[in-house]
């Protein structure tokens, strides 16, 4: 009879195929703008609000002098801190993964791509915890919206923006032009009747963020769907709990509407930024290497130096509880 071929065959991992859980997108860097080049402790200089819509010109007679006044301003200090994340990689590793018969891992690449990662969860962290923790224009810690954002009778999404987006033009002459959704709003939105039939007659008429921005005249709509993982650290890897980080509240959505600048630059008003501190060489993440001659191992590090500060708080408006849980 024939051999039979499979039964003398080894389990090995294909060469092509590996399997990794990891958050898609990050949307901290298209929240706030980004200054570059910063030191460690700088100032953005505001200038009072008041000043500039305050309506004291007069009409001036032949010899007298003309009215007179003058603006106030004030800085926004600025204090960056370095945030960093090192990752081990053996000799024995990097040995053994040179074997034909072992998992297809790169273990310098795979190292840096796990502390880059770190960096970027951490910074979407700060980002939404500083959107999600300050009080905004309206009411102290949010406007909660009581789960109105639900489809079905009594949504009031469409309302609710085009309120917001007057509270802030009213009181700043600047009209918002971004909103952050949690990722748990953007389903309910597809669904809602109100929405579809102001969008039936679109091109695709389906519900997207693209969209959500052109109905309100915005420039851009984010979605933030990143999680993070709650657990302890379990040996077995049973250890996931996940939670929304762009969530006040597990479950029930938040969302954030807001103004902010193309780009920083003099008198430019914005609800938020971004400092950065550049490295040697001008970059704005460094990637350090190091030798530990005792473990046999080099260790793979990731640094960058961020400060994350709210600089107009009355050019945003946090929404929480948007939806049912």
């Amino acid at each position: 009879m024939p051999v039979n071929v499979r039964k003398y065959m080894v389990h090995g991992p294909l060469a092509t195929i590996s399997q990794l859980y990891k958050n898609k997108r990050y949307i901290a860097d298209s929240v706030f703008p980004i200054i570059d080049g910063c030191s460690p402790k700088s100032q953005v200089f505001k200038y009072n609000k008041g000043d500039w819509f305050r309506d004291e010109a007069k009409v001036r007679a032949p010899s007298t002098e003309a009215a007179r006044g003058a603006f106030k301003g004030e800085p926004v200090n600025i204090n960056t801190k370095e945030y960093s994340f090192a990752s081990e990689v053996t000799d024995e590793d990097r040995r053994d993964a040179k074997f034909a018969n072992t998992p297809p891992l790169k273990p310098e690449q795979d190292a840096i791509e796990y502390a880059t990662d770190k960096l970027d969860l951490k910074k979407e962290k700060r980002v939404a915890d500083l959107v999600l923790s300050s009080e905004w224009s309206g009411e102290a810690n949010g406007n909660d919206v009581q789960g109105a954002w639900a489809a079905g009778s009594g949504n009031i999404f469409i309302e609710t923006i085009e309120k917001g987006i007057e509270e802030i033009r009213s009181k700043t002459g600047m009209r918002p032009n971004h909103l952050v959704l949690s990722a748990n709003i953007l389903p309910e939105l597809k669904r809602e009747e109100s929405i579809l039939d102001r969008i039936k007659y679109t091109e695709k008429g389906i519900v997207t963020a693209a969209l959500i921005a052109s109905m309100f005249d915005l420039e851009g709509v984010l979605v933030g769907d990143a999680v993070e993982n709650t657990a302890k650290e379990k040996v077995d890897g049973s250890d996931f709990i996940a939670k929304d980080v762009w969530e006040k509240n597990k479950g029930k959505g938040s969302a954030f509407l807001f103004y902010r600048p193309n780009k920083p630059g003099l008198k430019v008003a914005s609800a938020g930024y971004q400092a950065r501190v550049p490295y040697e060489g001008g970059s704005v993440r460094r990637i350090s290497r190091w030798r530990e001659d005792s473990r046999h191992q080099d260790v793979f590090e990731v640094s960058e130096e961020t400060d994350i500060f709210a600089s107009g708080l009355d050019l945003g408006i946090l929404y929480v509880d948007c939806i049912k849980d």
